[in-house]
């Protein structure tokens, strides 16, 4: 008995995630890696090295995402593709509303810190991103 109280309070404490707030979206600033993807039929798959890394800039609700390829030398070239995003606040919900020319998609925040971001789309995949704070790039691709 004593064993599945703590297991029923442990899952209790672990389900319940705080909300997201509006100032915890300045934390969407910065270089973000893919971790792992998880399907919506709960499959994952891990990224264990990744050759590019996405760079997000955020301010006042509006965001854009771009791909930073690492080169193996050290260095990094940015794509000049800019996926420009609004920030919608919905039913205590942030989501992400992606915009390109090719298509417009959103996906919920549903865990942002400043070390960790977890995405789902409308598809119910889950997007795991770590921040890389080894990596400087000002808001005009240059490196800091």
């Amino acid at each position: 008995m004593k064993k599945a109280l703590s297991c029923f309070i442990l899952f209790v404490l672990l389900s319940c995630s705080e909300a997201i707030q509006e100032s915890d979206l300045q934390n969407l600033n910065g270089i973000w890696e893919i971790e792992k993807v998880k399907l919506s039929d709960e499959t994952e798959k891990e990224y264990k090295i990744n050759e590019a890394v996405e760079q997000i800039q955020f301010e006042n609700k509006n965001g854009i995402r771009r791909k930073v390829r690492l080169v193996y030398n050290g260095n990094f070239l940015l794509n000049n593709i800019i996926q420009k995003f609004t920030i919608e606040e919905k039913d205590n919900s942030f989501y992400i509303l992606n915009h390109t020319e090719f298509s417009d998609w959103k996906e919920e925040i549903k865990l942002l810190t400043n070390e960790s971001l977890m995405l789902e789309n409308e598809q119910g995949m889950k997007y795991y991103y770590k921040k890389r704070t080894d990596i400087k790039i000002g808001k005009d691709g240059k490196e800091i």
